[in-house]
């Protein structure tokens, strides 16, 4: 990161500091954490989340770098361990008239039940999941209607607790995009990805080649489909597809998409996961909202999962710093022949925040 910030500091005077601070404190109770379908145990838990983020914009470059934690204590501590998860991350950048470049470093901790849940056996174990990631990314126009962009990761990511293994991700991306009309613009999307376990030699494979289509259907209507084909390392070429619907009206939006996600596995390799996704909102006022979510996905790891999301939520804005959200989500886990587990987790937040401060 020193490159960014040699860059940086060439900047011009017109560069100003801006700094915001959240905190969000939640308590809420869920009737099975560890999705048991045998012997489902309720808990109480409580969660305080503050965040910090220091930017510093100028004409030409950007360096932004923030803090955050999120701190969790239950009411049984064998079913949820008290959390003290911390994220930092540095991320700088650097515009041109055709384009843009841009690094992060992110460092984050998570409980292994959240970092997990679509492609691994949840299990009892409530385990901690260290990530760090350096990425870069790479944008500019060819031509008047045409962009390339090119983006690159490095994550090495730590367990501990449970069976999962550790394990370094490097991925790569490029995306042609062509503007073919106001309304209209196809796309090439190549990536590849490839994981290695810590201290072994074995290193998996994947990689895909998407063509896609961006339409504006509407001024408040857009879609994109893409589809192609991937391959992963002792596998035969398979297909891969994606969509995705937005609509944002004056006091309402709606986004739908589905599509095959390829991801590092905490159990070695990848884990293949099919979803499908929904969410809906709308404004009761100037001052409210609700909405309601769902998701359902199915994963292809060592044992085949099924999970199913559904939840609404209601959120008033209380002051201009001060907002509460009350929530409820229900969630269904099938995992082979372990059978299907249940949970209900209901409960509110209340969220300060604080802007150029």
């Amino acid at each position: 990161m020193l490159l960014c910030l040699v860059f940086f500091s060439g900047q011009t005077l017109a560069s100003s500091w801006q700094q915001s601070g959240t905190a969000r404190i939640t308590t809420e109770v869920d009737t099975n954490p560890t999705m048991s379908p045998i012997y489902p145990v309720g808990i109480w838990r409580t969660i305080f989340s503050p965040a910090y983020t220091l930017q510093k914009i100028g004409d030409v470059n950007e360096l932004s770098a923030g803090l955050s934690a999120q701190i969790a204590r239950a009411s049984n501590r064998t079913l949820s361990q008290d959390r003290n998860d911390p994220s930092s991350f540095l991320e700088w950048r650097r515009k041109s008239g055709t384009g843009e470049l841009g690094l992060t470093a992110k460092y984050d901790e998570v409980t292994t039940r959240v970092a997990e849940f679509d492609n691994t056996d949840l299990g009892y174990t409530d385990g901690t999941r260290s990530s760090r990631t350096l990425s870069g990314n790479w944008s500019n126009a060819l031509t008047e209607r045409s962009t390339l962009a090119l983006n690159g990761a490095y994550n090495d990511v730590t367990y501990q607790g449970g069976a999962y293994i550790d394990y370094v991700t490097r991925s790569g991306s490029m995306n042609l995009n062509y503007a073919l009309s106001e309304r209209g613009s196809p796309f090439i999307k190549m990536s590849y990805k490839d994981t290695k376990p810590t201290g072994s030699n074995t290193l998996t494979r994947f990689a895909s080649a998407l063509v896609g289509w961006n339409w504006k259907i509407a001024d408040y209507l857009d879609a994109s489909l893409q589809a192609g084909k991937s391959k992963t390392s002792g596998t035969k070429l398979s297909k891969q597809a994606g969509a995705e619907v937005k609509y944002t009206g004056q006091r309402s939006s709606l986004v739908l998409n589905g599509d095959r996600q390829v991801s590092a596995s905490g159990l070695g390799g990848f884990a293949v996961v099919d979803q499908l996704k929904g969410s809906w909102s709308y404004a009761l006022g100037e001052y409210s909202s609700i909405g309601m979510n769902s998701t359902w996905s199915r994963s292809q790891s060592t044992i085949e999962t099924t999970n199913r999301t559904s939840g609404i939520w209601l959120e008033l804005d209380l002051n201009s710093y001060c907002s509460m959200r009350a929530y409820y989500q229900h969630r269904i886990s099938e995992r082979g022949e372990v059978g299907a587990a249940n949970s209900d987790i209901l409960g509110y937040s209340l969220v300060f925040s604080q802007a150029d401060f």
